[in-house]
């Protein structure tokens, strides 16, 4: 029996050794049918050609400047596919049978808006710890089905209509946190996300457009905007306390605290532009119960310190 169509989209920024090597991982795919789109944040290297004689079967989406995670919500929109698959061009799937597991997924979970995947290491194959921000142990629970609250932008897969019907990724935050905004608001419209490490993809975490301190810079910026954008009440102090102080420890540690009170001065300044979505008791009640079994603080610092996050 014919299985529905999965578009696979692919957000690229130059990384041309890397995007060979997740397009490769699709074409192996046993999976049918299926398409393939790559949304193209203005590398400007003469991708369009390249694919054009190389890729042939792949539909562009070649955008003229680099807008971050709201090429993922491009790549969306030119989509066919009942489902869509959302990665990045450092990572592919880790066998041809990957897009078949999550068909399986789907329709072993018919209520899940969201399946995320298992997420390694490009050349050891161990669980890739900076992708894990799931509300459980990765020691006891990387091999286990779960219902989570963390969506990993570059490694997962949505009901196309559930993922269009929330508007996708907030665009504004541009990159990092962008998958936290989604899944909250997820929740809070009563969609189901749940990580299923049968589907597995491998993450190279390429350094080549990763300039030195981004991440503290739009980390903090992007926290205060969903701190306003999404909590409310104590919740609200509560959130950006924690993830403030993180970052202003890791930041420290790094040698780029400028870079977090950069963050700190845009994200002020940003505030008064934000769309407000806040997030209702139902919605936090729900987000309660998934984090229930969330591990302790301690356990987290040993996390930081087996593999930095940041």
């Amino acid at each position: 029996m014919k299985g529905p169509l999965i578009s696979v989209v692919i957000l690229n920024y130059r990384r041309r050794l890397e995007l060979v090597r997740v397009l490769e991982s699709v074409r192996a795919q046993t999976y049918e049918p299926r398409e393939l789109i790559v949304v193209d944040n203005g590398s400007g290297d003469g991708v369009a050609e390249y694919l054009q004689t190389e890729f042939p079967e792949v539909l562009l989406v070649n955008l003229r400047e680099n807008i971050g995670c709201a090429g993922r919500n491009r790549g969306v929109a030119a989509a066919r596919g009942e489902i869509v698959v959302t990665i990045d061009n450092d990572v592919c799937f880790d066998s041809p049978f990957e897009l078949q597991k999550v068909r399986n997924a789907f329709d072993r979970y018919p209520e899940a808006s969201c399946i995320v995947f298992k997420v390694l290491e490009g050349d050891t194959g161990h669980v890739h710890l900076r992708d894990w921000c799931h509300p459980r142990s990765y020691w006891d629970f990387s091999d286990k089905e779960f219902e989570t609250c963390f969506i990993a932008e570059g490694a997962s897969a949505f009901r196309r209509g559930d993922f269009e019907r929330l508007g996708g990724y907030y665009e504004p935050l541009w990159i990092g946190h962008e998958g936290w905004d989604l899944a909250l608001r997820m929740l809070d419209a009563g969609m189901k996300i749940v990580y299923h490490p049968e589907v597995r993809v491998r993450h190279a975490m390429s350094e080549e457009t990763r300039s030195t301190g981004r991440n503290f810079y739009f980390y903090t910026r992007n926290c205060l905007w969903i701190a306003f954008k999404d909590y409310s009440g104590w919740r609200r102090w509560n959130y950006l306390a924690y993830q403030w102080g993180m970052l202003l420890l890791f930041s420290f540690r790094a040698g780029q605290a400028q870079k977090f009170f950069q963050g700190v001065h845009d994200g002020i300044a940003g505030l008064q532009k934000l769309q407000r979505t806040r997030i209702s008791k139902t919605g936090w009640r729900h987000l309660d119960e998934i984090n229930s079994a969330r591990p302790g603080l301690l356990l987290r610092l040993k996390k930081h310190r087996e593999r930095p996050l940041i």
